[in-house]
Formats: C-alpha cells, structure tokens, sequence
C-alpha cells in the first residue's frame, strides 16, 4: 500500500516540556490507525502537529511524500486533511442540513458568492443529502442542531469533515462521553466509511479500537511504545503494564 502520511522525528517542546519525543509514524492509504495511551500521553498535541494547528519543535510531516511541515491547518485542509475535535464545533442554531450544506459549499468553492440562491446550487445540495444518509442523519435533516442528541451531534461532526472530500480523516475521541448505545452506533457508523479513506483516531474505549483499528499505535510520556497489529499491541506486556491493566 502507498504511504498516505509520515510522521519522521516529530517533536514538540513547551518550554522546555517534553510533550512529544521523536515521534515515528507511517500510515498507508486506506487504512485505519488507531493512536492510544494515557491522558497526557502527547495524543492530541501529534493531531495538532499532523493537522497544522501546531509547528512541531523539530521532524517532519510528509501528506503523499510532500513535506508539509508547519502548513496551516486551511493549506492542510486543501491538501485533503480533515479533522473533528474533542470538543463540538458546530453551528448550533442552524440546521443539521444547513450545517452540513455550508460545508459543503466552502469546499467546492461556493463561500463567497452569498447573493446566489442557495436552492441553485445542485451539487452542493447533492453532495449534503450523499453524506446525511450515509451518516444516518437524513432523517434529521431539520433539526436545529441544539436539540440534536450528543451523538447526533458527534455524527454531525464526521459529516461536516467529510463534506471536505478527505483523504486522511483525523478522529479526536469520537466517542467521549457518549452512551454506550451512541458509542454502538458510532463504531457502526465509522466501520462503514469508504474503504479508500485513511482513518486516524484517538480513543480511549477499547471496544471501538479494537473494531475499527487495522493497527495501533502506543504513546507514552511522549514516546511511541508499540506500534502493531491490535493482536500485538494487546499481547505487548509493556503496553499492559502501562495502559491496558492487563
């Protein structure tokens, strides 16, 4: 499989502070890689990294074996990077449709031309509803997003960062703080995304590792631990001694 994103010697120093130590990482096109560890671990300061929301101290970040070291998060959105965050980041008193529709609309270069009728843009309407039923949330369509479960909005979230026609999708704990049926629905859901889309995701419930990771990746203290297959992080007896309770 082709290399999609390589990470080479990633670090990151906070004044002085640690955060990431020679971080070495390669995920191929297609796959689904989980990155897993301990709060504090450096799990979201490597997406900050990878995304561009972050310049790294030193190392690279190769997107298709382009160096995009330190591009801005919109220059990484261009390139085909799509990320959610822990925390929601949602129009709160539009739509579901509208929500995603926007989205829609910025990515295929719509943004700026507000005095056309929303209704005339075929394409994006097309493309909104396409994504909407993929998700499940077709039916929700008119919802003020607001009254939208937690979970629904967490959807809503893979759906605006897909209207963005991702070639590598960046997952930050997409089930915190969700019901175990939610948490259900959710794994259902990514599970059933396009096979030719890199999934890279941050996430604490086992459960939904273990079914959507193709591998996973261990940080500890900054430090990459085990990087495997599921069956041999699980197996790894350093990863059960610092993570897993084992």
């Amino acid at each position: 499989m082709a290399e999609l994103l390589e990470l080479e010697g990633l670090s990151k120093n906070f004044s002085g502070l640690h955060v990431l130590k020679d971080i070495n990482l390669t995920v191929h096109a297609g796959e689904r890689r989980a990155i897993i560890g301990p709060n504090g671990a450096g799990k979201t300061t490597l997406f900050n990294l990878v995304s561009g929301e972050l310049q790294p101290t030193s190392g690279k970040v190769l997107l298709e074996g382009r160096d995009v070291t330190g591009k801005p998060p919109n220059e990484m959105w261009a390139l085909g990077l799509a990320r959610t965050f822990q925390k929601n980041n949602l129009f709160f008193q539009l739509t579901t449709y509208e929500n995603v529709r926007l989205a829609v609309q910025v990515h295929q270069g719509y943004a700026h031309r507000w005095f056309r009728s929303w209704q005339s843009l075929g394409s994006v309407n097309e493309h909104a509803r396409e994504i909407l039923e993929r998700l499940e949330l077709w039916g929700r369509r008119d919802e003020i997003v607001k009254n939208l479960s937690y979970g629904e909005q967490r959807q809503l979230e893979v759906a605006i960062a897909l209207a963005a026609e991702p070639k590598l999708l960046l997952l930050d704990e997409p089930t915190a703080g969700m019901s175990p049926a939610e948490t259900a629905r959710t794994i259902e859901m990514l599970a059933a995304l396009p096979k030719d889309l890199t999934v890279l995701i941050i996430e604490h419930d086992m459960d939904a590792v273990f079914s959507l990771a193709d591998r996973i990746a261990v940080l500890n203290y900054g430090e990459m631990l085990a990087d495997g297959t599921p069956e041999a992080v699980k197996a790894d007896p350093k990863v059960q001694e610092v993570y897993l309770g084992v």
